[in-house]
């Protein structure tokens, strides 16, 4: 997790290349003494010169441009970047100045190269890529030892595989820009399809003037209610409530009225019951409400408050005149099918307009 981490970012990624350098010349120095036991094995004499020679001075010089590469690291974080990438190709310029015998060993180069392109950046690949060729061309000209070693024909064709290897990887850059910008794109696209559908989902199951559930979301719901209740003998209470003289309130002060007093007595709804219960707008002036882990008492004292809270909200578009609103109740029992006990609540609502209206009726069953 913490590698995946610093391969988000640049500081991460630098970290990373210290670390990596330092795993490199350890490599180097196992890679070293094996190929001088090799060599002195099959000679039999020089194993202090080639040691000191092949070993020890190569791992001097890389651990002191390593310490060098890591303090100016600390001291210009700005030029962190390119500083790291000076520091490794220093070092591999230890190992081609040490070696120059070594049949392909300015080809360490190209790993100046790979590092440059990790950084996705093709300023930085042609940064290393110019440097190389500096390198190389001087190399050539003015290190004998080199020059000994190596056929011109060789470095016309290193310059060629190098140059193209240059271009290969500032296009497998623009390659990853364009793969990113696309995957950033489809990511964008799949967010917005997602909010689309998730807002799609919610209109459909949303009252739209009180952003309470609607009719077809609260049949819904009482089904699963019911089926859940007559496995676990779970008990709940349904309420439906019902605007008082509702009709009166469009005629006398507008339908702009009237869907003002609606949202607010929804918006009432919402804030008293808890959050284990349902609350639906049923279909014009009715509303349904589900309540779910409470007693019948504790139910019926719950919605009567409610109404009492209702009938005491002020509607400064009415002339502060009260809203009230008549309540039936019935608590379901296991068996008893959902016709009937829709039924036995909305008789109950009926019952308490017969009664005088403003006031919360509990059927019984």
């Amino acid at each position: 997790m913490r590698e995946d981490k610093e391969w988000n970012d640049i500081a991460g990624l630098n970290r990373l290349i210290l670390k990596a350098s330092w795993w490199m010349v350890l490599v180097i120095i196992l890679l070293s003494v094996t190929g001088i036991l090799i060599t002195y094995q099959f000679n039999g004499k020089g194993l202090i010169q080639m040691a000191v020679s092949y070993v020890i001075l190569p791992t001097i010089y890389t651990v002191v441009i390593l310490t060098l590469t890591q303090v100016l690291y600390s001291m210009f974080r700005h030029w962190g970047d390119y500083i790291l990438l000076i520091g490794v190709f220093a070092i591999l310029h230890v190992y081609i100045l040490n070696f120059p015998f070594a049949q392909g060993i300015h080809y360490l180069l190209i790993i100046s190269v790979l590092i440059s392109a990790l950084y996705f950046q093709k300023e930085k690949v042609y940064f290393t890529g110019i440097l190389s060729l500096i390198s190389i061309f001087s190399l050539y000209f003015f290190y004998e030892p080199f020059a000994d070693e190596i056929a011109r024909r060789d470095i016309y064709a290193f310059i060629g595989i190098f140059i193209g290897f240059v271009f290969i990887s500032v296009g497998i850059i623009y390659r990853g820009h364009y793969l990113l910008k696309h995957l950033e794109e489809s990511i964008r696209n799949q967010e917005e399809l997602m909010v689309r559908n998730i807002m799609m989902d919610k209109a459909s199951k949303m009252d739209g003037l009180t952003d309470l559930y609607n009719h077809k979301t609260f049949h819904e719901y009482l089904d699963r209610l019911i089926e859940q209740s007559d496995k676990s003998q779970l008990s709940f209470q349904l309420a439906i409530i019902d605007i008082d003289n509702f009709k009166k309130v469009n005629d006398q002060f507008g339908h702009w009225v009237g869907d003002i007093v609606l949202a607010r007595v929804g918006e009432q709804l919402k804030l008293n019951v808890t959050p284990d219960d349902f609350v639906s707008r049923y279909g014009g002036e009715e509303f349904a409400v589900i309540l779910t882990e409470k007693g019948k008492k504790d139910s019926f004292q719950l919605v009567d408050e409610i109404r009492a809270n209702i009938s005491e909200m002020v509607h400064p578009e009415m002339d502060n005149k009260p809203v009230t609103v008549s309540v039936g109740m019935c608590s379901y029992e296991a068996g008893l099918d959902k016709e009937n006990f829709f039924k036995a609540a909305d008789d109950s609502l009926y019952q308490a307009k017969r009664n005088g209206k403003n006031q919360t009726v509990m059927a019984r069953i």
